[in-house]
């Protein structure tokens, strides 16, 4: 009864700021900086399918996903569509422009699931940065990161065999958000063919093709409506 007479005396901001000491960007601020902090951010809340922006007509700003998923998407010059990121819940996407600095490229958010985001515009934001700096260095390393991960998804793509792709996305996706359960991993998202298509610059009749093998391998399993990783040692042995 005492815990959950807690949780009910806790007030919105309080479990705003609940979540926002488990996000890696604002680790490192006090309950009181954080409080300071959502005065910059703004709730949002989109239905699955939504799109939270396009490219060609994105605003500079930072999203913090509280709940739900959301796929980063990128339009090739041949018409093809790619997803560069899946984001969960926790993390932070979107971009900061500084005078004249603005990327030439960008990209779209589309919501997978019902989603709620925190954001901050780009001005908010730069003056979050100014008064806690380390937010920004740890905005500009997160950004790194991204940026060498988005390369090594175009260099898989430009130079890696289709099954070495797909099998290095299970994986990795087991890794993040999959659960064991009787010896096997579960990835409970609802990825279709296309979305995996889409995450490995194939063809959804190659992502079928694939996938079916697998399925009649004993490698993973697909009949629940979720990806079931089985032989987690014959994915990885496609990497070598």
């Amino acid at each position: 009864m005492g815990k959950k007479a807690d949780i009910k005396r806790k007030t919105p901001e309080d479990l705003k700021i609940d979540f926002l000491q488990k996000v890696h960007l604002f680790e490192d601020l006090s309950r009181d900086e954080l409080r300071e902090s959502t005065v910059y951010m703004k709730m949002k809340e989109y239905a699955k399918g939504d799109y939270l922006f396009f490219e060609e007509d994105a605003e500079p700003g930072i999203f913090i996903l509280v709940d739900g998923l959301v796929k980063l998407i990128k339009e090739t010059q041949d018409g093809k569509t790619i997803i560069v990121r899946l984001v969960f819940p926790g993390d932070v996407f979107g971009w900061i422009e500084w005078g004249k600095n603005s990327p030439k490229s960008t990209y779209t958010a589309m919501a997978v699931l019902d989603s709620k985001v925190l954001y901050i515009s780009n001005r908010d934001f730069i003056n979050l940065a100014i008064k806690y700096p380390a937010i920004a260095i740890k905005m500009t390393c997160d950004a790194t990161a991204n940026l060498l991960q988005t390369y090594e998804i175009l260099k898989s793509i430009a130079s890696g065999r289709v099954e070495e792709r797909i099998a290095k996305v299970l994986l990795e996706l087991a890794d993040k958000v999959g659960t064991k359960v009787d010896g096997t991993v579960v990835i409970r998202l609802p990825l279709t063919r296309q979305d995996i298509a889409e995450m490995t610059g194939t063809t959804v009749e190659t992502a079928i093709r694939v996938m079916s093998r697998w399925k009649k391998q004993g490698i993973i399993n697909t009949e629940r409506g979720y990806i079931e990783i089985l032989n987690r040692r014959e994915l990885e042995r496609l990497l070598v």
